[in-house]
């Protein structure tokens, strides 16, 4: 119920508060991997773009969460998951969750994703600033 309003929203934007173990992460990439189901449903490609501060934190964090939420949908054998780089990518419509550290801006900064329909800044408040 604390977070009902994000399932909701039509806002460009979300942030959650909360404290340690209040489900934040759990709820964003459960409303992530919901709207790339209807993208790929509707046989549509798009990307969603996953960003922590510091890239070696991804495995154990982000990537693992946003499996955990397409076996939760049941799909996630539709998938094919890469670390090198760090990749969930959607065998028939190509669908892609990309993953960053900020650590490693060059990264970022160089590819050319279209098709973006979220990016998701896990621990926001670990970011120092808007230039972050």
């Amino acid at each position: 119920p604390h977070f009902k309003s994000v399932w909701i929203s039509s806002l460009p934007y979300n942030v959650l508060k909360g404290g340690r173990n209040s489900f934040k992460s759990s709820v964003i990439v459960l409303k992530l991997a919901y709207m790339m189901i209807r993208y790929i449903i509707a046989g549509e490609a798009t990307n969603i773009v996953v960003i922590r501060k510091v890239a070696n934190t991804i495995r154990d964090s982000v990537f693992n969460k946003v499996w955990w939420a397409l076996n939760l949908f049941g799909i996630a054998e539709q998938f094919t998951k890469t670390v090198s780089p760090f990749k969930i990518v959607h065998k028939t419509t190509g669908s892609t969750f990309y993953f960053y550290g900020q650590d490693d801006f060059q990264k970022l900064k160089s590819n050319d994703i279209g098709n973006i329909i979220a990016v998701w800044y896990e621990e926001a408040a670990e970011f120092n600033d808007q230039e972050d």
